[in-house]
């Protein structure tokens, strides 16, 4: 209740701001907030639920398959696409956090199944992936539930990635990364904007944001993998000119959000930027790492933080692992690298703290 009484009392220094030509609805305001509060859920309780409808899936495909349902094509694309259509209605109907590991296991379940009857029918992979992909599309479009959006924008993101993988063009991951960083980029940076377009993209802005940021995991996962994929190395620093160029974006927004006008301080935090970013020309993920770290601390997202230290943390010690140097080579490397790191965050910190006298 008493972050009820303080939105309401915004809404009124809103009004008292904007005069007698403000209006809003009260009503729909604390209808719309009553059922948030009765369906709030954390993002583990929802991940737990997408875990739940995993399991849910394997169980009750395991039951069609002894059923001797794999047994008829057509039989598993009906009963797949039937599985769909019945997770995405049940989430259109009802708007309860219960519902949601049965209806995410029957949509997750109606895939696999369509995946295997198509398959089974003689379909092109490709096309197979392409099929997918524009139902999990279609699926995102007409339904905002959190859970089934998160999972419809995974399975896009997992057909786009088989179409590259099974075409065998693999240096085109970049083009994936490249544009999955300026989407990530983008939703993070427009969230007011986003949200305030439509009521159907307010409902989508939240399963889009952490779907675009693991779909970028992802990305980065792929180059950040020595070995992974038979990428030319000659194109591997193709990512990080995408990555260096949002990030000194992004430096820009960050100077102009505090304040900071001075050139020879803004010089000084570029150049800083800049080195720090070249310095992983050759190893995109750690740069894609910095970005969405840089991208989240500035939007103040925690989850999104704390992934992007997780993942910083993981490629810069899978790309230690993988040079071709000593020991004591690597340690110097470390050393020198962690004595840069703590300089810029000494410079940006005091440069930050006495912004008012910048």
């Amino acid at each position: 209740m008493e972050k009820l009484r303080n939105k309401m009392a915004l809404l009124d220094r809103i009004r008292l701001t904007e005069g007698a030509e403000f209006e809003y609805n009260e009503v729909a305001i604390l209808d719309a907030y009553k059922a948030a509060d009765e369906n709030k859920a954390s993002l583990a309780i929802k991940i737990l639920s997408i875990l739940g409808g995993l399991l849910a899936m394997l169980a009750f495909l395991a039951f069609l398959f002894v059923a001797g349902l794999y047994n008829s094509e057509i039989g598993m694309v009906a009963v797949g696409g039937l599985s769909i259509a019945s997770a995405i209605a049940i989430n259109k109907i009802y708007h309860k956090i219960i519902l949601d590991t049965f209806s995410i296991s029957i949509y997750i379940t109606g895939f696999v199944l369509l995946a295997i009857g198509l398959s089974e029918m003689g379909l092109d992979e490709n096309s197979i992936a392409m099929s997918i992909g524009l139902i999990a599309l279609s699926a995102l479009v007409i339904t905002q539930n959190y859970i089934v959006s998160f999972v419809s924008i995974l399975i896009l993101n997992g057909s786009f990635l088989f179409l590259l993988l099974n075409t065998e063009v693999y240096d085109l991951i970049h083009v994936y990364i490249a544009i999955t960083s300026f989407l990530l980029t983008y939703v993070f940076l427009n969230e007011a904007k986003i949200i305030s377009a439509t009521k159907k993209l307010a409902q989508l802005y939240y399963p889009i944001r952490i779907g675009v940021l693991i779909s970028f995991i992802i990305g980065l996962s792929i180059v950040g993998k020595k070995g992974g994929l038979p990428l030319s190395q000659n194109y591997i620093w193709i990512s990080s000119i995408v990555f260096i160029s949002i990030g000194m974006y992004v430096v820009s927004v960050i100077c102009k959000i505090n304040g900071i006008t001075a050139a020879k301080t803004k010089g000084m935090l570029y150049v800083f930027s800049f080195l720090i970013l070249l310095s992983t020309l050759f190893s995109p993920a750690i740069s894609g790492a910095m970005l969405l770290v840089l991208l989240c601390f500035l939007v103040n997202y925690k989850t999104g933080f704390v992934i992007g230290i997780l993942a910083l943390v993981y490629f810069v010690s899978q790309y230690y692992y993988d040079l071709n140097f000593t020991l004591l080579t690597k340690s110097i490397l470390l050393m020198v690298s962690g004595v840069l790191f703590l300089a810029c965050y000494l410079f940006t910190t005091k440069m930050l703290g006495n912004n008012e006298k910048i």
